[in-house]
């Protein structure tokens, strides 16, 4: 099999796409100077390839009444991770886990509408999973999204 290699193309797909991913094909290729149909397949491949995972929206949760946007770093004991794991994806205040090496082994962005009911949210239920929290920082702003 032919080894796949991204192109200068695939790169200025790629940086529009992140800026945003709701452009249609025909406004990509405006910006990349390339055919419209070109820009589907590279889009297309790079769909298969697992290059392009999904496309999201950006969404600001203030304006929802989501005031408290929080970043909880905690370590949990690897016999409850699945559970913990589980439970936070198919939350609607969990908008992000992040696990990673060092001190904090997990970030879990929690939105709501108070820091009042983020601290409830985690005494109450993410407790249960018998989490040790390092760090809680609420997000004042992001510059970059």
């Amino acid at each position: 099999m032919k080894e796949f290699r991204l192109d200068k193309l695939d790169y200025q797909i790629i940086r529009l796409m992140e800026e945003d991913c709701s452009l249609p094909y025909s406004e990509i290729a405006k910006n990349v100077n390339a055919n419209m149909w070109t820009v589907r397949d590279r889009i297309e491949l790079l769909k298969r390839r697992g290059i392009i995972e999904r496309c999201k929206g950006v969404i600001n949760h203030a304006k929802m009444g989501l005031d408290c946007d929080a970043l909880l770093f905690v370590n949990v004991n690897p016999s409850k991770l699945g559970d913990l794991l589980s439970f936070l994806k198919g939350n609607e205040k969990v908008k992000g886990i992040t696990i990673m090496t060092g001190q904090e082994r997990i970030m879990i962005n929690i939105v709501d509408e108070t820091c009042l009911s983020v601290r409830d949210f985690i005494q109450k239920e993410l407790m249960r999973f018998e989490i040790e929290i390092k760090e809680f920082n609420v997000i004042l702003e992001r510059p970059i999204k």
